[in-house]
């Protein structure tokens, strides 16, 4: 088919082709106009999220902001709290000693405005009143240090009492004895509240317990030779010697005897003892004997006791047997050798003459050559610890002829001696022997 060109038709074909460009156009901007608006939606959208997300986040900001304060807050209140209650005794030391010197110092600012200016007036009434604080501060410090502030302290209450006598002169004169009264107790008052709090404050550096203080206390106030001697042993050594290894010894050195024993108690002791010891010397023949525990020293006002026979052990330790008498009696000379201890006083009195025995008699006879016996034996026994003591010990030979014995008894004293200083090693005991005690 054939082509006719027509101008007419080609201008209606360029119309549709111009009219469906305009159309498709008119498409694609509407298309892009709600592209556009579907975006400018979205974009609205994501920007009020956006928004409440970032208002959320704010909020939340002030809500840990403001929980942190509380909690700073609280910590900052338990903290100031906790101050408060650990200082609260020097708080309250503060308050009543500003009440007291607020009552003291007009007074004093007063009577001195009579006579001076009165800056002048304020300014020596001031003085006065720092220079009692002055020296009660610094005494304190000298204390802490461990040195003496006896002079700190007289300066101390010296200027308290001249303070508090102006205030009671002039307030007695001005307003009356009760006002003169009540002003001089202002001065004295604030110095002895400052003094009781440095005396608690000192006692709570210790980190003793109040039991140990009372304890500490009572025993100064009870026995002030042994504080005394022992504040100079331990200032006496270097380093200082441990406060109760010092309180032992020098209650050692000041009663002579175990901490707890005093030198009134050992006096009276033995002079019980005595007593005791003469009853029953003066009534050997009235009845049984009292205990031998009784007596804590041998005996010098007694004939000493000739037996005639003792026992010995084996050298097995199996058993016991009697044998005779090998040395003479106590009246004969023997050999003597040179004491190494001093010799123990010999008895002087003599046996009564008595009539005929009863069966009574006899047994109270024999209950008194026991005790002499045990007596003896408890010499015997002194004079080989101190020979121990002085490092020269008494062979056994030696020591019976000492005392008119064997050497079999000897070696039984000499026995009984060496087990009761390793028994009483084993429990940590301090042996004191008699002569120590006298």
């Amino acid at each position: 088919m054939s082509q006719i060109y027509s101008a007419r038709g080609a201008r209606q074909m360029d119309a549709a082709t111009v009219a469906k460009a305009h159309a498709e156009a008119e498409l694609l901007r509407v298309q892009t106009a709600a592209a556009a608006g579907k975006a400018n939606v979205e974009v609205e959208r994501v920007r009020r999220e956006a928004a409440a997300q970032a208002r959320r986040e704010r909020r939340q900001e002030r809500e840990e902001s403001a929980a942190a304060r509380r909690e700073r807050r609280r910590a900052a209140c338990a903290r100031i709290g906790g101050q408060l209650d650990r200082h609260r005794v020097t708080l309250v030391t503060i308050a009543v000693i500003a009440l007291f010197v607020s009552v003291a110092l007009p007074a004093q600012i007063d009577f001195l405005g009579s006579r001076w200016a009165w800056p002048m007036a304020v300014a020596g009434g001031v003085s006065l009143e720092s220079l009692t604080w002055m020296f009660a501060i610094q005494g304190q410090r000298r204390e802490q240090r461990g040195l003496s502030a006896g002079v700190h302290r007289a300066g101390t209450w010296s200027a308290a009492l001249v303070a508090a006598g102006i205030n009671l002169a002039h307030g007695a004169q001005m307003w009356g004895l009760g006002f003169g009264v009540v002003a001089a107790v202002g001065s004295l008052a604030a110095p002895v509240a400052y003094e009781t709090y440095r005396l608690s404050v000192s006692e709570d550096d210790t980190g003793a317990s109040p039991e140990e203080i009372r304890h500490n206390r009572r025993r100064r106030r009870h026995h002030r030779k042994v504080h005394r001697a022992a504040t100079r042993l331990r200032w006496a050594t270097v380093p200082p010697m441990d406060e109760a290894r010092a309180w032992e010894t020098a209650w050692r050195m000041v009663h002579a005897a175990e901490p707890g024993v005093t030198r009134r108690e050992l006096k009276r002791h033995t002079k019980r003892a005595g007593k005791v010891a003469q009853l029953v010397t003066e009534h050997a023949d009235a009845g049984p004997l009292p205990s031998l525990e009784l007596f804590t020293g041998p005996r010098t006002d007694a004939p000493a006791a000739t037996p005639q026979q003792e026992r010995t052990d084996f050298e097995d330790g199996a058993g016991e047997r009697t044998q005779d008498r090998t040395d003479g009696p106590l009246n004969v000379p023997y050999e003597q050798v040179k004491p190494r201890t001093p010799e123990p006083p010999k008895p002087t009195r003599t046996a009564p003459v008595r009539p005929a025995r009863t069966a009574a008699r006899a047994a109270s006879d024999k209950a008194y050559e026991e005790a002499e016996l045990e007596r003896t034996r408890q010499r015997a026994e002194e004079a080989y610890a101190q020979s121990l003591d002085a490092g020269t010990p008494i062979g056994p030979a030696a020591l019976g002829r000492e005392f008119g014995f064997s050497e079999g008894w000897a070696r039984k004293r000499i026995k009984a001696v060496d087990e009761r200083r390793a028994t009483a090693a084993r429990q940590g005991l301090h042996l004191v022997t008699a002569a120590g005690q006298q």
